[in-house]
């Protein structure tokens, strides 16, 4: 018994051994995995964050850097609403080295691909076939070596086509691919910028798109470019290394950094005063058979510009003039009696409005006109000013014509018995009158006056292609110029640089006479979206005083405006709101549309059938809110043999219909209705 004890005695101390034995074996083994993955993960760590030499170069060339394309700003209307915004897109991108490969394998292929790809988009074969075809032509010069390139040149792999694709026309797209029928065909998911009303701000908003050279889009034109600094926003990025079939493997901390988006930017333009300044335009140009329209409505008093659209007008059968080239073999043509002469084209062509809206030229901006008796109280307040137009003075001005003494006949439309006062003067638009008071003006006075209105210089509104305007040189100025630009006549401005000036009389209190700087930004609180400030810069033309005289002989312009208006359209409603202003009747300037050309003998320095006519307003005249211009170009014929072709009968009511709808729309009080004794 005792043997047996022992035996089992010494069995359980060997066992207890061998376990002992095991679990310390068991515990090195996981210390010296652990310690392998410890060093493990240190050299992992220490290969990132300090690799050697050889190491580095192997991994920098296995990196691979995308940008995160930062999402471009909106721009808004004055109210907060989207003019401008951008949205995801498709577009069809096409292999012009893959196709070309599996031609190869099927000559039918390209027709085939061409016919299915017009069947979906709206863009025509016509357009992008040719393109597609030019590549393959490349691509097959290159890899035949039939090209001449001075460098190595890069067969194409890459060519865009076609419009930006909806979803219906993506998703059938990628039908047909799966169906093999678009072989070396894919659809790209890009960013697309989009107006919400090109058809009423396409010149202004603008367009983005690659500039020359460019890698990436940016604003070409109109507020698009004006403002791309802040619209852009900032890219971002994301590196990562691949592996050898250039998949990704990994993204290091730090690497990736987010995209900023643009700021949004609030315009001036409200897109309602808009849309009734372009209906009523439309309506006036169809009224006066006119060429052409343009019209601008601007806030005096921050120098806003809440509206501003121009339109062309189809006219059938009009005359090209016979200009003549000097260096041409052929001879110079002549012009026939002025009676005789039909009805030529005046207005220079823009072949892109129809296509794009956005690469319409802006008339507003950059077609110039002499503006006619509009410039007669700039030229008249002057003089008050100066104390040279005393309010007691009595005028003898019985006559509708009058020789200068420089000899130059000058003539009034009509006669009047009580144009014998400075008032009159006005309010008849009398150019006698009118020779009388620049008459008592020096050069430098009068002329200096123009430049310091902004006429012969951009406005600053920074838009592309402002005209600057003309203004005679001190040097050129003389009794003859004089004359002339007190009667609105060699001077050559825009509607934006009119309008400008005319807030001068729209302004009150210290502010009268003083000049507000455009602007296509809105005023106000800059905690709103969009908001870029408030800062405006004012310069003083005329003292307040004489600023403020000139309204009531221009109240009494709009007032007899009123009454026209009201013998043409007698359905039209009585006005509710007073305004003061000025009609203009010019002739159309004989400008050859390219320098060297000359007029046809007997061409004069104008038309002589066809007017700028135009009106220009501040409203309401007891608290202006808004000044309005409207230039009709190229007035209709029958209008001008019936002389009812001046401002007040053709621009005049355009622009009573426009302050007419506009106002309410500002929740302006009629003050007709507070100050009845206006209309009597």
């Amino acid at each position: 018994m005792a043997s047996d004890r022992d035996a089992l005695m010494s069995s359980a101390v060997n066992t207890m051994t061998i376990d002992q034995r095991g679990i310390f074996i068991a515990w090195l083994i996981r210390i010296g995995v652990l310690l392998a993955l410890v060093i493990v993960v240190a050299r992992v760590l220490q290969l990132q964050i300090s690799p050697s030499t050889d190491l580095r170069s192997f991994v920098e060339s296995r990196t691979s850097t995308s940008p995160l394309g930062a999402t471009r700003g909106d721009l808004l209307d004055r109210r907060g609403r989207t003019l401008a915004t951008t949205r995801m897109g498709y577009r069809v991108i096409v292999d012009p080295e893959g196709l070309r490969k599996a031609m190869q394998r099927d000559s039918t292929l390209l027709d085939r691909e061409i016919v299915t790809l017009s069947g979906v988009l709206t863009t025509p074969a016509d357009q992008f076939a040719p393109q597609i075809i030019q590549k393959i032509v490349r691509n097959e010069q290159i890899q035949s070596g039939a090209t001449k390139d001075a460098e190595s040149p890069v067969v194409s792999r890459y060519l865009r086509i076609g419009e930006v694709l909806n979803q219906e026309q993506a998703e059938k797209l990628r039908e047909l691919k799966a169906a093999g029928k678009l072989p070396a065909i894919t659809i790209e998911h890009e960013p697309v910028r989009e107006q919400t009303s090109a058809e009423l701000l396409g010149p202004i908003v603008g367009k983005v798109a690659f500039a020359e050279n460019a890698t990436s889009r940016s604003g070409v034109l109109g507020a698009e470019k004006l403002f791309d600094a802040q619209l852009k926003g900032e890219d971002g990025s994301l590196t990562y290394v691949r592996d050898a079939s250039g998949r990704p493997l990994w993204i290091e901390r730090g690497a990736w950094v987010d995209a900023d988006r643009g700021q949004d930017v609030r315009l001036s333009i409200d897109i309602e005063i808009q849309r009734i300044v372009r209906d009523h335009l439309i309506w006036g140009m169809e009224q006066a058979d006119a060429a052409g329209g343009r019209a601008i409505v601007i806030n005096p008093h921050t120098g806003e510009i809440l509206a501003m659209t121009d339109h062309l007008r189809e006219i059938p059968n009009l005359a090209e003039v016979p200009w003549w080239d000097p260096d041409s073999d052929t001879p110079r043509p002549v012009l026939p009696p002025v009676d005789e002469q039909p009805r030529y084209k005046v207005l220079r062509d823009d072949p892109m409005r129809s296509k794009e809206p956005a690469l319409a030229h802006n008339r507003v901006l950059e077609d110039v006109y002499e503006p006619g008796s509009t410039f007669k109280p700039f030229a008249w307040t002057l003089a008050k000013t100066k104390g040279l137009l005393p309010d007691d003075e009595v005028l003898k001005i019985d006559q509708r014509a009058m020789y200068t003494d420089y000899g130059r006949r000058i003539e009034d439309v009509y006669s009047y018995d009580d144009l014998d006062n400075w008032d009159a003067v006005i309010r008849y638009s009398s150019n006698i009158g009118m020779y009388h008071a620049t008459s008592r003006l020096s050069f430098e006075d009068l002329r200096g006056m123009v430049k310091a209105l902004g006429f012969g210089a951009p406005t600053g509104i920074g838009l592309g292609g402002e005209a600057s305007g003309l203004v005679t040189s001190q040097r050129d100025w003389t009794d003859y110029t004089q004359t002339s630009v007190g009667m609105g006549y060699e001077v050559a401005v825009t509607p934006i640089q009119m309008a400008r000036a005319f807030s001068v009389f729209a302004r009150e209190g210290e502010l009268a006479g003083t000049l507000p700087q455009i602007r296509l930004t809105a005023v106000g609180n800059e905690q709103k979206r969009g908001m870029l400030g408030s800062h405006a810069i004012v310069e003083r033309i005329f003292s307040p005083e004489a600023a403020q005289r000139v309204i009531k002989p221009m109240t009494t312009v709009a007032e007899r405006m009123d009454r026209t208006m009201q013998r043409q359209y007698p359905d039209l409603p009585e006005p509710r709101y007073t305004m003061f202003g000025k009609s203009g009747t010019s002739l159309i300037a004989m400008v050859p549309p390219e320098p060297g050309l000359i007029s046809p003998k007997g061409g004069r320095a104008y038309f002589e059938k066809q007017h700028h006519s135009s009106f220009l307003v501040a409203a309401p005249a007891s608290d202006p809110q808004i000044v309005v211009l409207v230039v009709l170009d190229d007035i209709g014929p029958e209008r001008v043999r019936n002389r009812k072709h001046y401002g007040s009968w053709v621009a005049g009511p355009v622009v009573r219909r426009i302050v007419e709808d506009t106002l309410p729309y500002l929740n302006v009080p009629s003050d007709i209705e507070q100050n009845p004794s206006i209309q009597e």
